[in-house]
């Protein structure tokens, strides 16, 4: 369910942030789910404990996600959460367009380009 990619040059705690928050808006998450244990997705993905937990904290603050002692983290049932992780991501992208658009890329090449990888 929760996928990281090795290659990538994002930290994996906010591939794992990433992800949750993809599953989430696909509604693949639903709210009250409850996440894997820290240790069982730590276990699947071949990574540290810590790491899975540094990336629930995380989704725990940007109100993704609450946890409940004891027995594990849970889907929040509001979307505050995936609508301000969701308004980073356009920050992202803006920002990423405008460096192209400085380095002479037209919009219509660029609008091309997204159309054509999303096909």
């Amino acid at each position: 369910m929760i996928r990281i990619n090795s290659r990538s040059t994002l930290p994996i705690f906010e591939q794992i942030v990433l992800e949750i928050g993809r599953l989430i808006a696909y509604e693949i998450l639903e709210p009250n789910d409850q996440l894997p244990s820290v240790r069982s997705l730590a276990k699947d993905l071949g990574i540290n404990p810590n790491t899975v937990m540094k990336a629930y904290d995380a989704c725990e603050k940007q109100n993704l996600v609450y946890s409940k002692p004891g027995l594990g983290f849970f889907v929040k049932e509001d979307t505050e959460g995936l609508s301000d992780l969701l308004g980073q991501g356009y920050q992202e992208l803006y920002k990423v367009i405008d460096t192209m658009l400085l380095l002479g890329e037209s919009v219509d090449n660029i609008q091309l380009k997204i159309k054509e990888a999303y096909k």
